[in-house]
């Protein structure tokens, strides 16, 4: 059996590694889910259907705006076992 999505052989591909908020992620697997689709798949489709606006950044998009201070989280470190 044979995926529906799938790239020509030999196409080129970069690794890609980044972490998400709960919710993005949680659409990504919910719409991998709704057409049997990979996580890739869904974010090729994702930035491919963005427009730049005249600024670069795709029309409708919620982005942060670079030139805000960058949130500062406060992130609890895991307990330490004892050895």
């Amino acid at each position: 059996m044979t995926s529906r999505f799938r790239r020509d052989r030999g196409a080129p591909t970069v690794p890609l590694h980044m972490f998400v908020a709960p919710d993005v992620k949680a659409k990504i697997d919910a719409y991998a889910r709704a057409k049997g689709a990979p996580q890739w798949a869904v974010v090729e489709a994702a930035v491919r259907a963005g427009q730049p606006g005249q600024d670069g950044w795709p029309q409708g998009w919620q982005l942060p705006d670079p030139d805000e201070p960058e949130l500062q989280l406060d992130i609890e470190e895991a307990p330490k076992k004892s050895t």
